[in-house]
């Protein structure tokens, strides 16, 4: 095994240690209104087990949930790649202060520097992917276009493109419901990520790509829950966006189970391995009204909605919409024999096509050239609107308003 910049692995001799005990309520089915998923991982495990195994955005929520799950399959090594030096440290101590021993790496690497992630994937031989990093929180991306831009879509290129030259067995891209009908400009590049994922699937046989999609987890970083629950100890009032506004929800353990029982469908199945773009949804079940979520956590703190705390509503925030999608009512979903996952069938853009495209956004984002940026990227990804004026007024549209709005699905194979 390569070494990168004179580092060793480093093998864990305690356990791993739980999630935070004091999001417990918030990581709970109480929320959901439903009970989580029983989901069978002997496929993921054989999958993860005795291979090296890279994990991007290491130290976020999904990340980190990803890193403690794959430690249980007893990878050969795990490769843990972040940009935030605090995420990074916290997850490798969580690891430390564990008690396993599956060598691991901690790297402080930005997925925007293809020069850096190069070295790594030249020192460490991945063979299993697993592409979390992103910029996420969708108010704050809309004000940084350019750099959101930069990660989530030359990000994930940078990743996408190295593993395939190193010749890695799979990848497996963190998606989100955003990027379905996007009113927002994260969402729109999470879909512009998906096309090449789905791209570089179809055109090479050598590395299988799997994207999977899913909505909101409960207690993530800049989600609702744990700001509900700061506005609760502050004795309120809490703040939502909308009367109606819903999202999808699953536990983090739920959605990186779900994740990895996804990822690990149909790889080698009697010696085939499926080439075809695919991309997986997660069954989040019913969405749930934010105002419905706000009030039970009122509840459960022992007070009472409306009179001890108070519900605020605020107003939709750019790029925000009031009901989420997990696909298009033009993508027939398919059952995949694993409880909680689908198999959806989204349009998809021949490389030769997408490549020019693909560049002309990324140097706009270089160039900080918003406008420019976004036209280039509604070109891919038709059903963004970069006007700002007309995606304010699909926000307020159900999801079948909105359908009537699209201007004509492409496919360019």
């Amino acid at each position: 095994m390569g070494r990168l910049f004179g580092r060793k692995s480093e093998p864990m001799t305690t356990r791993l240690a739980p999630s935070d005990p004091s999001n417990q309520f918030f990581e709970s089915a109480e929320l959901l209104s439903r009970e989580p998923r029983t989901i069978d991982l002997r496929a993921a495990e054989k999958l993860i087990a005795g291979k090296r195994v890279m994990i991007t955005g290491a130290g976020g929520t999904i990340g980190a949930e990803l890193v403690r799950q794959v430690l249980t399959f007893d990878p050969e090594l795990l490769i843990m790649v972040d940009n935030s030096e605090f995420n990074l440290y916290h997850i490798d101590l969580e690891i430390r202060e564990g008690d396993i021993t599956v060598p691991r790496q901690a790297h402080l690497i930005d997925v925007c520097r293809r020069e850096h992630l190069d070295r790594l994937f030249d020192d460490t031989l991945p063979e299993i992917v697993i592409h979390a990093a992103a910029f996420k929180h969708v108010p704050i991306v809309e004000e940084n276009r350019a750099p959101g831009c930069m990660t989530n879509i030359l990000g994930a290129k940078n990743v996408f493109d190295a593993a395939t030259e190193h010749k890695a067995e799979a990848v497996v891209f963190i998606s989100t419901d955003k990027a379905v009908n996007p009113t927002s400009f994260m969402g729109a590049t999470k879909r512009v990520a998906e096309l090449y994922a789905q791209a570089l699937d179809v055109a090479q046989t050598d590395t299988r790509f799997v994207t999977v999609r899913f909505g909101n987890v409960l207690g993530s970083t800049g989600s609702v829950v744990p700001l509900f629950q700061r506005q609760i100890a502050a004795g309120g009032p809490i703040t939502v966006t909308h009367p109606q506004i819903s999202r999808y929800f699953m536990t983090t353990r739920e959605a990186v189970q779900l994740v990895l029982q996804a990822a690990a469908l149909d790889h080698g199945e009697r010696g085939v391995v499926t080439h075809d773009g695919r991309i997986f949804v997660l069954d989040m079940g019913e969405p749930v009204r934010i105002v419905d979520l706000a009030e039970r956590m009122i509840e459960a703190a022992g007070l009472r909605p409306g009179s001890d705390i108070e519900i605020q509503f605020t107003g939709l925030r750019p790029g925000e919409k009031l009901f989420e999608e997990i696909f298009l009512d033009s993508e027939k979903l398919i059952k995949t024999g694993a409880d909680g996952v689908l198999l959806a069938s989204p349009t998809m853009i021949d490389l030769p096509l997408l490549n020019p495209r693909l560049a002309e956004v990324i140097q706009h984002a270089r160039d900080c050239n918003e406008e420019e940026m976004a036209i280039a990227i509604s070109h891919l990804v038709p059903e963004f609107r970069p006007d700002s004026q007309d995606r304010s007024e699909r926000q307020e549209k159900s999801p079948e308003q909105r359908d009537d709005d699209l201007p004509q699905q492409r496919s360019a194979g």
